[in-house]
């Protein structure tokens, strides 16, 4: 029993899904390089393959650890331009996560598609959902990071709450500088309703699809902000926190606050 291997089709089929794998190890390991250095890696990997298949090689173990091993750490390593360090043992670990999960979406349709362009087109059609899903997933790992619980105190009222750390909440009051936080109209009324305002004034600020708008500051008398990082909790406790209330009865759908970047 033997195969014909048309060796030009194989180093095309080789290059393609090295190069969408790169792309999606990148996106694993923030570490986007550029097009250039994408398609010399896969070219090489391609490359690579198509040598270790022709020579032959007398020990199994042998073309094991260059196609497993070798080959694949080479292309990555031109690739990203990463160290023989930690960045490179990942890169290299997410790069069969992603062969797992591109190949297994690839080897449900791949009897049905007698046509290399049409495997090359669904191939990429994977890799973008794939893209999208990773982003999804990355984006809700990245809000549980920055997720928090907050008490607020104003006189003898007292507003415990969901808050988020967001990194484009950076608003400062002009006079003293100090970080704004962002409340909505909803947790405002349960504090400030019956109490005498103090330091009433103004802050303009700009958002996506809003331009030119002002917020009221209030200055409350005590913040508590307690976070989880990993096993512990970290507790961060802020006096006369400076506080902006927003058009909304909610800041989001899902929080009553946002605070500022740099608490």
């Amino acid at each position: 029993m033997y195969y014909e291997l048309y060796i030009d089709v194989f180093f095309l089929e080789n290059f393609m899904m090295d190069a969408l794998l790169l792309m999606l190890t990148g996106r694993m390991i923030r570490c986007q390089a550029g097009k250039g250095r994408i398609f010399f890696g896969a070219a090489l990997g391609a490359f690579l393959t198509c040598a270790a298949v022709l020579i032959p090689v007398p020990y199994l173990l042998i073309r094991l650890i260059l196609f497993y091993g070798g080959i694949n750490l080479l292309m990555l390593k031109v690739c990203f331009q990463t160290g023989w360090d930690r960045t490179l043992l990942f890169a290299w670990i997410f790069l069969y996560v992603s062969g797992f999960l591109l190949g297994g979406a690839l080897g449900m349709v791949r009897p049905y598609t007698g046509n290399l362009g049409l495997f090359f087109f669904l191939a990429f059609f994977f890799y973008l959902i794939l893209s999208k899903i990773w982003d999804l997933l990355e984006a809700r790992l990245q809000t549980e990071e920055y997720r928090c619980r907050v008490i607020l105190r104003v006189k003898e009222k007292k507003l415990e709450t969901e808050a988020l750390i967001d990194s484009g909440n950076r608003l400062r009051e002009p006079g003293s500088g100090c970080p704004v936080h962002i409340i909505g109209r909803k947790a405002a009324r349960v504090l400030w309703q019956d109490v005498p305002l103090r330091s009433l004034h103004y802050i303009s600020y700009h958002s996506v699809g809003k331009e030119g708008g002002v917020m009221p500051l209030l200055e409350a008398d005590r913040m508590e902000i307690h976070k989880k990082k990993g096993n512990k909790t970290q507790d961060i406790i802020i006096e006369r926190p400076v506080v902006a209330v927003c058009d909304e009865e909610k800041v989001t759908e899902e929080y009553d606050m946002i605070l500022n970047l740099n608490i």
